[in-house]
Formats: structure tokens, sequence, C-alpha cells
């Protein structure tokens, strides 16, 4: 996926309704599925969104696996994300929460991982 297309995708869940759960989250393909190539691509996707909305906020989601380790209940999808990710970018855009992450994703290898949300942070 081009960053056009990442922005457009992103509009999209944006845009959308919130199931019942409320939130959408994407797994966003990027062409060359390296670690150093899905890293560029957030950081330009990060720059671009930027200049929309500012500069995000660094999230380490650490904590947040080391309250679940320890039992406690972490709401979707902040439990989802730091079970998979260390760390995301982070926007209040509109009342909703955007959350932009590289992944590794599974064997395909790796990408960018959206998730658009109302539910505030733990």
């Amino acid at each position: 996926m081009t960053l056009a297309q990442h922005l457009a995708a992103l509009e999209l869940l944006r845009a959308r309704a919130f199931p019942e759960e409320g939130y959408h989250l994407a797994e966003l393909a990027v062409e060359e599925p390296t670690e150093e190539q899905a890293e560029a691509e957030r950081e330009a996707l990060a720059l671009l969104l930027g200049s929309r909305w500012g500069p995000p906020r660094l999230v380490s989601l650490y904590s947040l696996l080391a309250r679940a380790g320890g039992g406690e209940e972490i709401p979707a999808p902040w439990g989802l994300l730091c079970a998979s990710v260390p760390d995301i970018q982070l926007w209040r855009v509109d009342a909703r929460w955007v959350a932009l992450a590289h992944a590794r994703l599974g064997e395909d290898g790796h990408g960018l991982l959206a998730c658009v949300t109302e539910v505030d942070p733990p």
C-alpha cells in the first residue's frame, strides 16, 4: 500500500460507526514487509498525520502488558495492542483515538497496525 492508501484506510476507519466493542483494528500492508520498511512507512505516515492533527504521542505499552501479566483486565483494544506491539503513535482526533504501530504480522513479515477507538486508554 502507498501512503495515500494508508491514509484512505485510516479515514475510512475514522468515518465508520463502531461495532459494540467500540473500536476498529486493521493491518495495513507494506510493499516490502521487512522490519526496516515497516518502520519507515510508520514514520512517513506519522509525519503525514502529524501535519493534519499535530505531533503524535509516542506511548510505550510495556506498563499495560505488565499490568495484564499481573492479572489486571485491560480493556479492548488496549489489551490487544499491548499484547501485539511494544509502542504506538497516538492521536486524539474528533473524540476518537487513532493509534499507529509497527507490527510483526505472522509469517507475512512486518506491517502497520492501525486502531481507531472511542475507548480511552487505561
